[in-house]
């Protein structure tokens, strides 16, 4: 009887710390989305002061949907596919035609459910390290393949990185353990990059 309770309470235990990690993980990716977003802005100031001022007020649409959307667990995709067009604004501010992006969804994919911002940390990742030009832009592809999403991208790697703390997409991956049984996988060829999410 004594050991039963003993299980018990030490499943207790490990649920309650499985419920803090998690919640910890949601903390940590709200404040990543900003502070790169304001590196971003940091740099247009002084390239384009009048194209800054456009993206600020883009930013402030953008996180609006972040604060409103912290405490849940989980968005329609349809819901998340508008809030990133907003930030695919963002990017087009600063880039010009040197960034694409392109959806490839089907209508019982829109119905799914994702967590929230995982496409804006995702597409953010793939900016930061690739080169985006007019000559060679940077094309981002999110497509529905059954239970996933795959976010694709042409590969034109860096030299060098602009600051991170590296941890967007891992936070993410660890995110997805909690609340779904498949998990997010990553793969790359010699000119592409690709990230399959599980739809929830």
């Amino acid at each position: 009887m004594r050991w039963r309770q003993e299980k018990i309470a030490a499943a207790e235990l490990e649920k309650e710390k499985a419920l803090v990690q998690y919640d910890n993980l949601k903390n940590q990716l709200n404040p990543h989305f900003l502070f790169n977003a304001l590196s971003s802005l940091n740099s247009l100031i002084f390239e384009n002061p009048e194209l800054a001022s456009d993206f600020l007020q883009q930013l402030s649409k953008v996180y609006r949907y972040v604060l409103d959307n912290k405490d849940k667990n989980a968005v329609s995709l349809q819901t998340e596919i508008d809030f990133v067009s907003q930030y695919v604004k963002l990017l087009e501010t600063r880039f010009g035609e040197g960034i694409q992006v392109k959806f490839h969804l089907t209508e019982s994919a829109k119905d799914a459910l994702i967590v929230p911002v995982t496409l804006q940390i995702l597409i953010e990742n793939a900016v930061k390290h690739n080169t985006t030009t007019k000559d060679s832009p940077l094309v981002i592809e999110i497509k529905s393949v059954e239970k996933y999403l795959i976010v694709s991208n042409n590969l034109q790697k860096r030299t060098a990185i602009d600051t991170s703390n590296r941890q967007g997409l891992e936070n993410l991956r660890s995110l997805y353990k909690y609340i779904s049984p498949d998990v997010i996988t990553t793969s790359e060829t010699a000119d592409s990059f690709h990230v399959k999410i599980p739809l929830i």
